[in-house]
């Protein structure tokens, strides 16, 4: 955790949901995975929250996963 609070305008939201790649699992987590090995090395995680999201009409789980980031803080 943070020491000082982190500026509201510093938080990046990214939302994957498993509907985005046509409910391939695979697809979905490369995706995920891909996003999160190309931020710059001073990016923070703060939290990653994961949720079944429901059913598509076909009956397949939706799932989805929001990863909320920042920039490191000075001097870390």
């Amino acid at each position: 955790m943070f020491n000082q609070p982190v500026k509201a305008n510093d938080i990046v939201v990214e939302i994957f949901s498993s509907e985005q790649y046509g409910d391939d699992i695979d697809e979905y987590q490369l995706a995920i995975n891909s996003w999160l090995k190309g931020q710059p090395n001073n990016i923070v995680v703060q939290d990653i929250i994961y949720r079944h999201a429901g059913r598509t009409t076909r009956g397949k789980d939706i799932l989805s996963m929001v990863i909320i980031s920042s920039p490191a803080p000075k001097g870390r």
